[in-house]
């Protein structure tokens, strides 16, 4: 599995670190606009304290949002790391032993043949009454079946 380049931000994945920042972008975006929204059509408050107000409002979303949004892309991101990574090493061992498993099978079925082919020339030979004095076929390494 190819990895990918770090940022040394708290370890986070460089791709990942552009979405995070697009996110936290258009959320205190969004957020200021409602909040001057709300403020603005307030008529006791003037140009300044509506600013004002929209600042402290929203200083105090953005450390929010900044701890919200990077913690929840650098736990899903590594949990998704994780079990990817653990997936690929599942699929990996899952095709050597269905690999292993082929061959023992494949040996398995070549002397199953091999042992039919004998016995069917022992028969004929006996048929014609023919001395049959050739070895059966050896058995495979690591037979899958008993015989």
């Amino acid at each position: 599995m190819k990895t990918q380049p770090r940022s040394p931000l708290l370890s986070a994945r460089i791709d990942w670190i552009v979405l995070e920042i697009l996110v936290l972008f258009i959320a205190t975006v969004v957020y200021t606009v409602i909040i001057w929204i709300d403020e603005s059509g307030k008529p006791s408050q003037n140009g300044l304290e509506t600013f004002k107000t929209v600042v402290k409002e929203v200083v105090a979303f953005f450390q929010f949002a900044l701890i919200y949004v990077v913690g929840i892309f650098e736990l899903g991101g590594e949990i998704m790391l994780r079990y990817t990574s653990k997936i690929q090493q599942a699929i990996e061992q899952g095709i050597e032993q269905g690999i292993e498993q082929g061959i023992e099978q494949g040996k398995a079925e070549i002397y199953r043949a091999w042992y039919a082919d004998w016995e069917k020339r022992k028969q004929v030979a006996a048929e014609k009454g023919t001395p049959f004095d050739e070895p059966p076929p050896p058995k495979p390494e690591h037979p899958t079946d008993k015989q």
